[in-house]
């Protein structure tokens, strides 16, 4: 049975899995790894319970005080679920609402099995986001949960795409895709997008320095996240970073900071970047310095860039790593619809053998980081009162990262949602 079928046959029988106690579940004699990379793992005991982790051990466990569902971890590895924090599943073609639902359900069920427990979606059709989030919450699919953002650009960004893939249609006149021409569109285009759900503002493109600085106040003032690419052109990376946004995506958009002037040409700098634009190193450490001063999460993007023969993005984010800036795992990607290798796995080899991450650092920018950088402290630690969303690994993922591409065990808020045996 394949891990898809499995998957979907475990949440059916789970109630009688935990006839014991349905709310707690003790995970004995594993190497704990905490999430955060200056934490060394220990061996230990996870007790859940009513979805929380509600003790964790480093000595022989004495009593339990009630019964528990327990699962014997000796020789296996736990480590928080795993988070990407830059997917789009709400872009496709939602025409056939029934048939889109059907592909990213599928979707979601291939990142859950990979130990993916919660991802960051870097803007789409929200009304299609809030239906497959209420949809996991309530058990109805089984997938990650998803946090989503509104896209918002000038308005001659939005002319541009309505002349292309939807022409005729006023892409910048909706709560998750607005256009912002003034000051005065701001409040109240953020507004209608935390009522339309999402947990951040993606600032994208054809924005002054001046928008993109009120949107990202705005944003905090109105409980947002603020989240950019690396340059929103015509703006430089440099007033993007200057804006206090929380994070900026795609570490090869932070090079075109050295092009001349106060502003920069999108066609004209992409051209330079083809042309081989040498990536200069004293701007760039200008630039990380500034975003580290504030405290801007680097979603770097690796392997999207590799694969479009971007190689300054593995550069730029191995000395972002020397710098200590805080680093998440990003993948802007598309993920398959069944039990295949997930692209989150492809990004954290890449953070380790071309930028330099240790093990461990690969896993809190693929755990804690992506929980930090939307605005989540209920998870991405393995620490007492936090969401239970770990993974059980067979193998020593500090040996080997591909140790995450088959997790023994999914838990997703305390409940085991994906196993590769029967427990």
């Amino acid at each position: 049975m394949n891990k898809l079928k499995l998957l979907m046959s475990l949440l059916l029988w789970q109630a009688a899995l935990y006839a014991q106690n349905p709310n707690r579940i003790l995970l004995k004699n594993a190497t704990i790894i905490d999430g955060d990379s200056k934490v060394k793992p220990r061996v230990g005991s996870v007790l859940i319970e009513n979805g929380l982790l509600k003790s964790i051990v480093y000595s022989p466990l004495k009593s339990l005080g009630t019964e528990a569902k327990v699962i014997d971890c000796t020789g296996k590895f736990i480590t928080p679920g795993l988070m990407d924090s830059h997917v789009h599943l709400g872009t496709g073609d939602l025409k056939d609402l029934k048939a889109a639902h059907l592909l990213t359900d599928s979707i979601m069920g291939n990142l859950l099995v990979h130990g993916i427990t919660t991802v960051r979606d870097m803007a789409g059709n929200s009304p299609f986001l809030a239906e497959s989030k209420s949809r996991v919450q309530k058990g109805e699919v089984a997938g990650p949960e998803i946090f989503y953002a509104a896209q918002f650009a000038g308005p001659g960004y939005f002319r541009m795409m309505g002349n292309g893939r939807d022409a005729g249609v006023d892409l910048g006149n909706t709560a998750w895709y607005r256009a912002i021409s003034s000051k005065a569109d701001v409040k109240p285009a953020i507004a209608d997008a935390k009522k339309a759900g999402v947990t951040g503002i993606k600032i994208y493109a054809d924005l002054s320095k001046e928008l993109i600085a009120e949107i990202t106040h705005e944003a905090h003032q109105q409980g947002l996240m603020a989240w950019a690419h690396g340059a929103i052109f015509p703006s430089k990376p440099m007033d993007v970073a200057q804006s206090n946004v929380n994070s900026m995506s795609h570490a090869n958009d932070l090079v075109f900071q050295q092009i001349k002037g106060d502003t920069i040409e999108i066609g004209a700098a992409w051209a330079q970047l083809y042309k081989g634009l040498k990536l200069d190193d004293h701007v760039r450490d200008q630039m990380l310095l500034e975003m580290k001063k504030r405290g801007t999460f680097l979603d770097p993007t690796v392997f999207h860039a590799e694969n479009n023969k971007m190689s300054n993005a593995a550069l730029i984010t191995r000395r972002a790593n020397e710098l200590g800036l805080k680093i998440v795992t990003g993948t802007d990607w598309i993920y398959p619809t069944k039990n295949e290798s997930v692209p989150l796995l492809d990004e954290m080899k890449l953070l380790q053998n071309k930028c330099g991450l240790s093990p461990l650092q690969v896993i809190e920018a693929a755990t804690i980081n992506g929980a930090l950088v939307t605005g989540l402290k209920d998870r991405g630690l393995l620490r007492v009162g936090k969401r239970a969303d770990l993974l059980i690994l067979n193998a020593d993922p500090l040996k080997s990262l591909d140790a995450f591409d088959q997790p023994a065990v999914v838990i997703k808020q305390g409940k085991i949602v994906a196993s590769l045996t029967e427990l």
